[in-house]
């Protein structure tokens, strides 16, 4: 089969598939009169109003079925063979009611349907076998992929059928491919306050992490969730692997944006013990004072661009970039009045005073990377699967 009119079969199977299913939706609730008559003739054997209706229900209820399996035999519906299976089984179905059914046998000649059902199991198994040793004649991924596919459903319908175990084994494998994940580049990217941590360089942001978090939550080399395989740069060079497909990442853009300052005053009150009553009892006393606060938000836009390549070919399977954006808001304070009216947070923010601490490199890119880590690996995902 030529890959390339494979998408257009397709695409003409579906429809065929949407036309058949809505012209024959209906054809077991048009059994209904013929079960009235069976549960009738259930409940009074003589019932000659039952036997009468069962001798033209059950005929019109056979013509019905089997020529819906006529129609789907001449066809070309992807779905053909199911819909074939449930046309015998609504007829099984009819034989083991009337099989129940004390006289119906003198009444018709009802047919048992388990060899036709038997037999179009193989001829499905045998159909989708066929199918897929075409598929692997066009030697693509996407080819072999589908291949494993239809060797499935034929295992389905008879399981075992040939040799379709190492049949579906083998497809799987031609369709994986091998992706090594690179570590996410950063490109020196700007920094308002550098990559410094109280005056050291700041090595709390790795991304080596989040390249080995990205090559274990996809699945690295077991291939169970998607057919491919993940390693990182080390696994590569250190296991000799060849890799089919590339993954690379890095920081297009970080934009801190800082917003002008706002002052707030906040007047606080606490009821502290001052003393104690005649009979030792302890006394209180209200204390008060006012904090005035500096507010600074931040918002820090980052985006990160991913490119996967297929390295034999030189080629881009796919690319974008995920962008998203961290929020925080830092205060500090000072206050007049009592000491003992302020809370602990209130605390934090006096002893800010001296030195604003705006988040470091690290923590902002920690923070973006939390956030854009579960996009940038469902992108991922679509492109193997």
């Amino acid at each position: 089969m030529n890959s390339r009119i494979l998408p257009l079969l397709i695409g003409l199977v579906v429809l065929a598939s949407c036309g058949s299913s809505k012209k024959y939706q209906a054809s077991y609730s048009e059994d209904k009169p013929l079960y009235a008559a069976i549960n009738a003739l259930k409940k009074k054997p003589g019932n000659e109003r039952a036997q009468s209706d069962l001798t033209i229900l059950y005929k019109k209820s056979v013509e019905r079925h089997e020529e819906s399996i006529d129609v789907y035999k001449s066809g070309n519906d992807e779905q053909r063979w199911d819909k074939i299976l449930s046309e015998y089984y609504a007829l099984q179905h009819i034989y083991t009611s009337l099989e129940a059914t004390p006289g119906s046998f003198g009444i018709v000649k009802p047919k048992n349907y388990l060899r036709d059902i038997e037999d179009t199991k193989v001829l499905a198994a045998e159909d989708y076998y066929t199918r897929a040793l075409d598929l692997l004649e066009d030697n693509t991924r996407e080819s072999s992929l589908m291949a494993w596919q239809y060797f499935k459903r034929s295992n389905e319908y008879v399981n075992g059928y040939k040799d379709v175990a190492k049949q579906i084994k083998d497809a799987y494998e031609k369709g994986i491919v091998d992706v090594v994940i690179n570590p996410v580049e950063e490109d020196n990217v700007f920094f308002p306050t550098g990559g410094n941590y109280n005056g050291f360089p700041d090595f709390r942001y790795r991304p080596q992490e989040y390249q080995d978090q990205l090559v274990r939550e996809l699945g690295g080399r077991s291939a169970s969730y998607y057919p491919a395989r993940f390693y990182n740069d080390r696994d590569v060079r250190r296991d000799q692997v060849i890799p089919d497909w590339e993954v690379n990442m890095r920081w297009r853009s970080i934009n801190p944006i800082r917003s002008v300052p706002q002052q707030l005053t906040r007047k606080v009150s606490k009821s502290v013990e001052s003393g104690k009553d005649t009979s030792g009892k302890p006394t209180y006393t209200t204390v008060y004072a006012t904090l005035y606060i500096t507010q600074n938000s931040y918002t820090v836009q980052g985006e990160i661009e991913y490119r996967v390549n297929d390295i034999a070919s030189r080629t881009t399977i796919d690319n974008g970039s995920v962008r998203d954006d961290v929020n925080w808001t830092e205060s500090t304070a000072t206050y007049t009045g009592d000491s003992r009216a302020l809370s602990q947070d209130d605390w934090v923010m006096v002893n800010n005073r001296n030195a604003f601490n705006q988040p470091s490199k690290a923590d902002v890119m920690n923070s973006l990377m939390r956030k854009m880590y579960p996009d940038l690996k469902r992108r991922i995902q679509q492109i193997v699967d």
